[in-house]
C-alpha cells in the first residue's frame, strides 16, 4: 500500500513500523495505561486555561501595581504556551476525544487564547509538515524563501549568510504573523505549501470569525478601557512575541538542525522511502531525560514519537521512545536524541550558519 497526496508516494509499512507499532499498541492495552496518560492529558487543561484566564483577570480588574502586573504577564504567557503545547496541539491532533467534533471543540483554545485558526493550523501542521516533513516545497515549516533558507535544496542568497543571527526576531513576529493576516493569507491562496486549504465554511467559517473576534476583545479590545493604549500595545506585542519565539523554537528544535534529514520533492519522488523511516531521519528528539520540559512542552521534546504516533496522548510518550528507539537500533535506522537544550539550540545554530553559506562564494583573505 502506498500514500498517494499532491504527487508525492511514500512508501507505507514496512517491518519497523508494523513491530513498533504492534508493541505500542501492547503497551497502550496494559491495564489502565491509556486511561492513566489521558487523565494526566486532561489534568493539565485547566491549569493551562486557569492560568491564562486568571492572569488575565487579575491584570484588567484588579489593576495591580508593577510588580504583580509584571508576574501577572509572566503568568499570561505561560498559560498560553501551555494551552499551545498541551492542549490545543493534542486535541488538534485528535489526541483527546474519540470523537473529532470534540477534540476540534478543545482544539479551538488556538483560536479563542493564541490567535490563530485551528481550522487552518490542521492543515498547516497535521497535513503540510507531518506528512511531507523536511520536503522543500511541501513542508511550509522547512519553506521558508527568500526570508531564510532551511534545507540544502534551497537557493542560496547573500543574505542567509546572517540568518543564524536574524532568524530569532523573525521567530518572534511569525505569531504577530499569523494572528494578523497569515490565516487570511492562506485561505486567498487556499494552499499552504502543497497541500489544498479549502475556505472554511458552516461550523468551521464560525468558529474562525469568532475565535478571532474572542481574541481581539481579550487582547486588545477591553484591556483599552482599562489602560492607556500603549501599555496594551506593548503588553501585547511582548506577550504575542515571547510566546511566538518559544513556539517557533520548539518546533525547529527538532528538524532544522543538523541531525536531521532534509529532502527535495525530487529526490522524494526518486526513492520514494518509506513514511515511517523517513520521519523518523527527518525528526530529532532533545533533552528526553528532563521531566519538567517534557511536562511543560507537551512532549514536544519527543518529535520522533509524535511524528509516528500524533493521535496518541503526548504524557505516554517517554514509554514510546523506548519501544520506537529499541526498533530503530534493530532495523538500522539512524536515531537522534540531544542531550540538552543547550545541544540542540546549538546545533540549529550551527544548521542555519551552514545553510546559509553553503553555495555561496568563498571569501578570500589577502595578506
Amino acid at each position: 500500500m502506498a500514500v498517494d497526496v499532491q504527487k508525492l508516494t511514500f512508501g507505507n509499512g514496512g517491518a519497523f513500523m508494523q513491530e513498533t507499532r504492534r508493541e505500542v499498541e501492547q503497551y497502550l492495552a496494559r491495564g489502565r495505561t491509556r486511561l492513566r496518560g489521558s487523565l494526566l492529558l486532561f489534568a493539565k487543561t485547566p491549569v493551562a486555561i486557569g492560568l491564562t484566564v486568571a492572569s488575565w483577570a487579575v491584570l484588567v480588574l484588579v489593576r495591580p501595581g508593577l510588580a504583580v502586573a509584571f508576574l501577572c504577564l509572566v503568568g499570561l504567557v505561560l498559560g498560553a504556551l501551555l494551552t499551545a503545547f498541551c492542549v490545543q496541539h493534542d486535541a488538534n491532533h485528535g489526541a483527546y476525544f474519540r470523537r473529532r467534533r470534540h477534540n476540534h471543540l478543545l482544539g479551538w483554545t488556538a483560536d479563542a487564547l493564541l490567535g490563530f485558526s485551528s481550522y487552518a493550523w490542521r492543515v498547516k501542521h497535521n497535513v503540510a509538515h507531518h506528512t511531507y516533513t523536511n520536503i522543500d516545497g511541501f513542508d511550509d515549516d522547512a519553506t521558508q524563501m527568500p526570508l531564510a533558507r532551511f534545507a540544502p535544496s534551497q537557493a542560496p542568497r547573500p543574505w542567509y549568510r546572517f540568518q543564524h543571527y536574524y532568524i530569532w526576531p523573525m521567530y518572534a513576529l511569525m505569531g504577530l504573523r499569523w494572528q494578523i493576516a497569515g490565516d487570511i493569507a492562506a485561505f486567498a491562496r487556499g494552499s499552504i505549501g502543497e497541500s489544498a486549504l479549502r475556505a472554511p465554511r458552516g461550523w468551521n467559517l464560525a468558529g474562525v470569525i469568532v475565535g478571532k473576534a474572542i481574541f481581539v476583545t481579550w487582547a486588545i479590545a477591553v484591556p483599552l478601557l482599562v489602560y492607556p493604549w500603549w501599555v496594551v500595545l506593548g503588553a501585547y506585542l511582548g506577550f504575542s512575541m515571547i510566546t511566538s519565539l518559544v513556539m517557533a523554537t520548539t518546533f525547529q528544535l527538532a528538524h532544522c538542525v543538523e541531525e536531521a534529514s532534509f529532502t527535495s520533492a525530487e529526490q522524494a519522488r526518486a526513492r520514494r522511502p518509506l513514511w515511517a523511516v523517513h520521519e523518523v531521519e527527518s525528526t530529532v528528539d532533545f533533552c528526553p531525560r528532563n521531566p519538567v520540559l517534557t511536562w511543560t512542552l507537551g512532549g514536544l521534546n519527543f518529535q520522533i514519537e509524535h511524528h509516528l504516533f500524533p493521535r496518541v496522548p503526548h504524557t505516554h510518550y517517554p514509554k514510546i521512545a523506548e519501544i520506537v528507539r529499541r526498533n530503530c537500533a534493530k532495523h538500522g535506522i539512524r536515531y537522534t536524541a540531544q542531550p540538552s537544550l543547550r545541544a540542540a539550540l546549538r546545533s540549529h545554530f550551527l544548521h542555519l550558519r551552514t545553510m546559509g553559506r553553503l553555495g555561496m562564494p568563498a571569501e578570500i583573505e589577502m595578506g
